[in-house]
Formats: C-alpha cells, structure tokens, sequence
C-alpha cells in the first residue's frame, strides 16, 4: 500500500506514460503533457504548442473496499484497512492555433483528434500499470512491492463534461475522462498493542 504522497505520484505516472508514448510514436513531435487545473486551461485557449492536459477533478473511495476488515500486520499488531481510491481525470488534446482563422482553427482541430488517438492507445496499452512503471522519487519511496494501477476508460455524461468546463467558465473541448483505480491509501496510525488471541481465568477460593 501506498504513502500520502500517492495521489501527486499517480499523477506523475500518467503523465510519464504519455510522454513515453509520443516519444515512441511520434519521436520529433513537440508536444507538452502537462498537469492542469482549470485555471491552467485560460492559458491553453491558443496554445503555441500542441499540448495534452490532465486534469484530476474528483477523488473518490472505491465503494466495493469501502468495509473491509482491518488488517494483521506481521508483528501481530491490528491496522485499519488501506483507504481505497478512485482518481477522475479530464484528459484534453490541445492543439497549437497561430491565429483566429478558419484554417488555423482547422488545422488545430485536426492537430486535437491526432492527439486524441495518441492518449487513447497509451492508456489502452496500459489499461494495467505494474509497479515498475509506477513514477517514483527514489529518495521518497511511496508504493509498496506489489502495487500496481488499473487505467480505465470512463464513460461520463455529457452533462457532466460541460459542467467540469463550465466551472472554469471555458466553452466545451473534445476530451476524454478516465478513472486511475484501486489506489490503497496506508493508515499512518497503526495500534500500538497486539491484539488479546488467548484467554484464562482463574477463580481463586477465598
């Protein structure tokens, strides 16, 4: 299971996944990968480069894990289950518009369904990130030996879409949401005594 630090390292490990795929793919592209917030976006309404944002806008408990049993650790000592996590990411292909035309805005829209291929196939080849690929400062370790990530494409309303872009007060862009799942969150408080697995009682005659 994971340190505190996971939500920013999922992240990371998204965003490193793209950027290896362009490179593969599209070795002299110059093309960004960024993370962003809506705030972000304003900047991005007429990029100088092609650009793909990702933007985490919901984090959420998997309900199926929500109840599940606490855990004994090797030492005997009683843990609360790991806090199972869901992350929610707005991914948006942006491309580079050097003007106000028609055939900027064409050429730009084009440039945007190129990228839309390139995010959608990356995150199909990983549809099940293993822990090697997971990003990670050496100096902070964060995940555990066995953690890995599911990355799944998610079919969220089109309502909901407009309501994400109209938070940032933008006009609608062709994206795509995906979910970064099950993300197990360690508890940082673990009880400081074994639990009692053996009992006598002795009456004693007075």
């Amino acid at each position: 299971m994971a340190t505190w630090q996971l939500v920013e390292h999922a992240s990371l490990t998204l965003k490193r996944l793209l950027q290896q795929h362009i490179t593969r793919t599209l070795p002299t592209a110059n093309i960004a990968v960024e993370l962003a917030t809506t705030q972000g976006f304003q900047d991005l309404k007429t990029p100088s480069r092609p650009t793909i944002t990702l933007f985490l806008y919901r984090c959420i408990e998997n309900p199926e894990l929500r109840n599940s049993i606490q855990r004994r650790l090797p030492d005997g000592r009683i843990s609360r289950p790991a806090l199972a996590l869901e992350l929610c990411y707005l991914v948006t292909p942006w491309g580079a518009r050097g003007g106000t035309t028609n055939a900027n805005d064409a050429a730009a829209t084009q440039e945007e369904h190129r990228l839309l291929g390139l995010i959608l196939q990356c995150f199909y080849d990983h549809a099940e990130v293993g822990r090697a690929e997971m990003f990670e400062d050496a100096a902070r370790p964060v995940w555990s030996p066995t953690d890995t990530m599911q990355v799944v494409m998610e079919s969220l309303p089109v309502e909901d879409q407009y309501r994400i872009w109209d938070a940032g007060e933008l006009p609608y862009r062709l994206s795509v949401t995906y979910r970064a799942r099950v993300l197990g969150l360690d508890p940082s408080i673990v009880a400081s005594t074994v639990p009692v697995v053996d009992a006598s009682f002795v009456v004693e005659k007075t």
